[in-house]
């Protein structure tokens, strides 16, 4: 096995270990008081010392003081009654469970970890040292997105494998389903047009930048089998953990901006904001006609994404 896929099992493997195990501390939250204190002091912590060290980093103009205190706000805020008050105003979170605020703690702390990246690369993304994604790291990867999507929504705690399933919006593929996922193709395109227009006509320098990235990036997997991995395997884990775990507690508009957030190698350009306009899209999709219908149309999505960046 290649070293760096085995590291990435291994990451991936504490990453699911810990993600249970706070499922597990949030669901005893709803009727521990000792527990739900500990949750405090289990983001509070963490979130107030990155704050303090992020502010002092900024007044000292250090290094990466911007991600300390992104992080550092991710954390804390969820802790704040009000401010997850205000927030279930737009989402279907509930602000007093323990659950949602514990989900809200990591959601915030990784997505401001992304958005200091997206920053940080600004209108330079052909300065990230990428590599072309391999058939291995594709299929473990969408393999560790379904996994951390089911122990989100509480299975091996609070749901079992099917009630798990049901809630992250699985369904068999009907094939009027197929076709309503089809049709969904055409409409995701229309955002992801749009930003590359803008950015072509708003950031000239930034277009050739990005094809040189998404080449590296796809560089093994540009043929249709590649293609095809590719895209079955973006589908289905991505569509798991944004669209069937993040979306029906958090809201659709915050698991699109986090879904953005996500693609940082297309730097700060209108293509991250198409993006967005694509995760609505299969917001949409998913909340109409479930999880499954969503994941095909990513899947068909990025097929031909790939491929059209191989022909061209």
């Amino acid at each position: 096995m290649d070293a760096d896929l085995f590291a990435a099992i291994a990451v991936y493997i504490l990453v699911i270990a810990a993600a249970l195990g706070l499922s597990y501390w949030a669901a005893r939250a709803v009727r521990d008081r000792s527990a739900n204190v500990g949750l405090y002091l289990l983001f509070g912590f963490p979130g107030l010392l990155l704050t303090i060290w992020g502010i002092a980093a900024i007044v000292a103009d250090a290094n990466n003081a911007a991600t300390y205190l992104a992080i550092g706000l991710g954390l804390l805020l969820p802790l704040i009654p009000t401010f997850r008050k205000a927030l279930a105003r737009v989402t279907p979170m509930d602000p007093a469970s323990a659950i949602d605020m514990s989900g809200l703690c990591v959601l915030l702390a990784v997505g401001a970890a992304f958005a200091v990246i997206l920053v940080n690369i600004g209108t330079n993304p052909d300065d990230l040292d990428i590599e072309s994604v391999n058939y291995g790291e594709l299929f473990t990867t969408a393999a560790f997105e379904v996994a951390l999507a089911l122990v989100a929504v509480g299975w091996g705690v609070r749901r079992g494998i099917r009630e798990a399933w049901n809630r992250l919006g699985f369904t068999k593929p009907t094939p009027r389903i197929v076709l309503i996922s089809l049709g969904f193709v055409v409409l995701a395109y229309i955002p992801s047009i749009a930003g590359s227009i803008l950015t072509e006509e708003y950031q000239p320098q930034i277009p050739e930048q990005i094809d040189s990235v998404t080449e590296d990036l796809t560089a093994d997997v540009q043929n249709p089998v590649g293609a095809a991995a590719l895209g079955f395997s973006a589908g289905v884990g991505e569509e798991a953990l944004f669209r069937g775990a993040i979306q029906p507690r958090y809201g659709m508009v915050l698991q699109a901006v986090f879904f953005a957030l996500v693609h940082s190698q297309y730097g700060m350009s209108y293509i991250v904001l198409g993006l967005f306009g694509v995760g609505l899209v299969l917001g949409i999709e998913r909340h109409y006609f479930g999880t499954t219908a969503a994941m095909i149309t990513h899947a068909v999505f990025n097929i031909i994404a790939v491929l059209a960046a191989a022909a061209s």
